[in-house]
């Protein structure tokens, strides 16, 4: 199982969203054993970023449909999160 670290950050590599726009991965609770355990949310970007936020989300869910939230201690709304820039991931 991927931390919710690894996961965010590949999904950040994959999307490579334009200067100033972030993805944020915040935990859910599954509602049944085929429902992930995170969504995601992206700013405003290009269609060519939207493109490919939206395929990378749908093949993590599909690998990765829950991740460990171990070490997240950002909170908000009472659910754990954590957001990333392409320069955290790339630089």
């Amino acid at each position: 199982m991927k931390t919710a670290r690894e996961f965010i950050e590949d999904l950040v590599r994959q999307v490579q969203p334009p200067v100033g726009s972030a993805i944020a991965l915040t935990e859910r609770d599954p509602k049944n054993v085929k429902d992930t355990n995170w969504i995601t949310g992206a700013g405003v970007m290009p269609l060519d970023a939207l493109l490919r936020y939206d395929t990378a989300v749908a093949e993590l869910r599909r690998q990765h449909p829950r991740v460990d939230w171990t070490g997240i201690t950002e909170v908000d709304g009472g659910r754990r999160r954590i957001a990333r820039w392409l320069s955290e991931v790339t630089g």
